[in-house]
């Protein structure tokens, strides 16, 4: 399969790798350092014992890469309208574009979420929904240069896709295992918004709280204190996915240990944090249904408080140098 990732980061990265090994042509959308980096000496994943390294087509320009099988987007959810600018050339009738990003994605069906997710409708004017394949991803990653990955889940990188226009689902099963083949959990699932939501309980209990308390994820998890502060937020977060007509429920599986969050990997790096899909949309869907969430409310505001007072910082940096 003709496969183009989108998005040189950790997770993008290790995917990328994993199909290529597999025998698919995979190229990637990539950017400075990492864009001069992949093309000088490929790109490499350490998984465990195992050094994973594929040579692969990377661009800055995706013209230059043509019309793909299948077009993985793996930046986080506030890039999504600078993908939308540059994707047509990506593109046929039949591509399917995969969003893997945490939270509330784009098109998920719920009323008032297109101006905070997708603001100018760019994605769905650009890709459309009988394009478009929902994802929700466990893969914990982290960049150790621009070219090399590790991989701190080496036994569990797992992508779940579903369709969103029901018409896709068939070339979404072809997808499914070409996944399968590279390695990549790609479980069946009748309903992908139970799985975008138990993925979101996780994401706010413990990720969004490892950036808080810059500790690794298991960290936060075993905390004393953190720790039944993360499953209070569970708790509201079930109850309004409960609310949206899903069965679902509370649980969390312990992180793996050593890994530090994607939102606290960001913020160190100096970039924004993925926080309207994972904060502000699952906010407004729970007042949508009335449904109180304190936990999930403070934790919010702690969250753009912090990410305000770092940007604040970045400011006042640069305005320095």
């Amino acid at each position: 399969m003709r496969i183009c990732v989108f998005g040189a980061g950790a997770v993008g990265g290790n995917l990328a790798v994993r199909l290529a090994l597999a025998g698919n042509e995979v190229s990637l959308v990539a950017r400075g350092a990492a864009l001069t980096a992949i093309n000088a000496h490929g790109l490499q994943v350490l998984a465990g014992d195992d050094v994973l390294q594929a040579r692969l087509s990377a661009s800055d320009d995706p013209a230059s890469l043509g019309p793909q099988d299948a077009v993985i987007v793996a930046t986080k959810a506030h890039q999504l309208p600078a993908f939308a600018a540059t994707a047509a050339p990506l593109l046929h009738r039949d591509t399917l574009v995969v969003f893997a990003q945490n939270g509330i994605s784009w098109w998920y069906p719920a009323a008032g979420l297109q101006p905070l997710l997708d603001p100018d409708g760019a994605v769905e004017h650009v890709v459309g929904r009988e394009r478009s394949v929902g994802a929700v991803i466990y893969s914990a990653n982290a960049k150790l240069a621009p070219n090399i990955i590790r991989n701190t889940s080496p036994q569990r990188n797992r992508l779940t896709i579903g369709a969103v226009d029901p018409g896709s689902q068939a070339r979404v099963a072809q997808l499914r295992r070409v996944l399968r083949a590279a390695g990549i959990e790609s479980p069946d699932t009748d309903d992908l918004r139970a799985a975008i939501w138990q993925k979101l309980i996780g994401n706010a209990s413990v990720s969004v709280l490892s950036f808080l308390d810059e500790r690794t994820s298991r960290e936060v998890f075993d905390d004393a204190w953190l720790g039944p502060a993360g499953a209070a937020i569970a708790e509201e977060l079930a109850a309004v996915a409960r609310a949206e007509g899903l069965v679902i429920d509370a649980a969390r599986a312990a992180p793996a240990p050593g890994h530090f969050s994607s939102m606290l990997q960001d913020s160190r790096a100096g970039r924004p944090i993925e926080a309207a899909a994972l904060l502000t949309a699952p906010q407004m869907i729970a007042r949508q249904h009335g449904i109180a969430t304190p936990c999930f409310d403070l934790l919010c505001g702690l969250a753009y408080g912090k990410a305000a007072r770092l940007q604040a910082q970045a400011r006042a940096t640069a305005d320095l140098g």
